[in-house]
């Protein structure tokens, strides 16, 4: 995701110079709270408005906001050394756990237990499935940021000027791309980032997810045996990818070589009808596209022998952590209670088209643009499917989905490998690593 640039109206531009100077070094009587975050697809309207929220409840708290594309990335020294720490960091999906057991993160159960509204606690709000993102040795360390719609993007205003019908299965999938080609002057299927391909594992993990089910997925990710590497659902889902994007004519001319913001920008000039992507890809997009563009998300189709067919793929993984020696852990905690309530939830929604992973209905927001209504249906209506895992050696990076090929697509959409190699070729390099791998992080049988 990219920073996302957005154009302020007049008052709005007051409002920023009323937040500016509110967030300035003279308001030294103030306990400044200091908040860092990855300022990415999702902007930063959201935070500078729940801030204001919050000051305007507690008048002797400033709040400093730092925002940054590579945040993630910047704040690992600065966590793991304690210099120069925010109080709060949002960042993208990475290792934190390996923080939490070095000692680097605050304990943050306490705040899993703070009622927030409804006399509800966070935990209790919290959406059942993710209870556990945070935790590590029956403490929690971190707070889930986003939930999350992805999938197949499609242009809606061509599916419906071409009389293209949305696919429910992965062989209309498959038809609806040789009719693309045929009645598409020009227009391919897909494009898609072929320097960022891991893209494609929006659509593979729920494919995946729809033939092994919820709880053969929350095995594989348990990583108790290297066997888990020989399930099928991994495999049918890589040949289905195969199948539709092994054929290169399903994609636009040079794919291979395009990052994320190149890919996005061809299926908003129109040279392809679909998109691997996610709920973010609107505010990315926003100031390049065509006031008449119109896109949607579709449920994912169902491949054959699907047993949950019908499955969202959040890709949870975004997260917030409070350093150990952050100045203000307690102010910390108070604000993070206070992101949880259904007011602050509402709003988050309201700016960035998200939900995040609490029970609340963020469909009730009136004004929400079309995609962002069919994301969030998805996310509604469907199994959604969290990434989850406590086992040292996957939060090492010693284990993971591709542990051999790295993310595989490039290489089969270019022919170089086959979906059978990859799945082989990943279970053969478990097993042989197996007995290191766990040596190395401390896992006794």
């Amino acid at each position: 995701m990219k920073k996302y640039v957005k154009l302020f109206s007049s008052a709005s531009f007051v409002f920023m110079i009323l937040l500016t100077a509110s967030c300035s070094p003279e308001s030294s009587d103030k306990t400044r709270l200091r908040i860092a975050f990855a300022e990415t697809g999702y902007g930063r309207e959201w935070l500078e408005e729940i801030a204001v929220a919050y000051e305007k409840e507690n008048p002797d708290v400033e709040i400093v906001l730092d925002g940054n594309p590579n945040m993630t990335a910047n704040a690992g020294p600065k966590i793991e050394n304690g210099r120069d720490l925010a109080d709060i960091y949002f960042l993208l999906e990475t290792n934190w756990q390996l923080w939490a057991t070095k000692g680097y993160l605050e304990d943050l159960s306490d705040l899993y237990q703070m009622e927030v509204d409804n006399g509800k606690t966070v935990e209790e709000k919290l959406i059942d499935e993710v209870v556990d993102f945070g935790k590590i040795n029956d403490k929690y360390y971190a707070l889930p940021w986003n939930d999350g719609v992805t999938g197949i993007v499609y242009n809606a205003g061509m599916f419906e000027e071409k009389g293209w019908e949305v696919p429910e299965t992965f062989d209309e999938l498959i038809d609806l791309a040789e009719q693309i080609k045929d009645e598409g002057r020009g227009i391919k299927p897909f494009t898609w980032p072929g320097q960022y391909s891991a893209y494609w594992n929006f659509v593979v993990y729920g494919w995946w997810a729809q033939i092994e089910g919820i709880e053969g997925m929350r095995e594989f990710f348990a990583f108790e045996t290297p066997e888990v590497y020989k399930q099928q659902g991994k495999l049918k889902a890589l040949e289905a990818f195969e199948t539709l994007i092994g054929d290169q004519s399903n994609s636009v001319n040079g794919v291979n070589g395009l990052i994320h913001t190149q890919a996005q920008m061809q299926f908003a000039n129109g040279l392809a009808a679909m998109i691997p992507n996610g709920i973010w890809i609107e505010t990315e997009t926003e100031a390049a596209l065509r006031d008449d563009f119109r896109m949607k998300m579709m449920p994912l189709p169902t491949l054959d022998g699907a047993v949950e067919p019908n499955i969202n793929n959040t890709m949870l993984g975004d997260f917030i952590v409070v350093p150990k020696g952050a100045a203000h852990k307690d102010i910390a905690k108070d604000f993070l209670k206070f992101m949880s309530t259904d007011e602050m939830l509402l709003l988050y929604t309201e700016k960035t088209g998200s939900p995040r992973p609490f029970e609340y209905d963020p469909t009730q927001i009136e004004g929400l643009s079309e995609f962002v209504q069919s994301c969030l249906d998805i996310w509604k209506n469907s199994t959604n499917f969290y990434i989850i895992s406590k086992n040292p050696m996957y939060f090492a990076n010693d284990l993971n989905t591709f542990p051999k090929s790295g993310a595989p697509y490039g290489d089969i959409y270019l022919g170089d490998t086959t979906a059978q190699q990859v799945w082989q070729g990943d279970y053969d390099y478990v097993v042989e690593r197996w007995d290191e791998f766990k040596e190395k992080n401390g896992i006794e049988d």
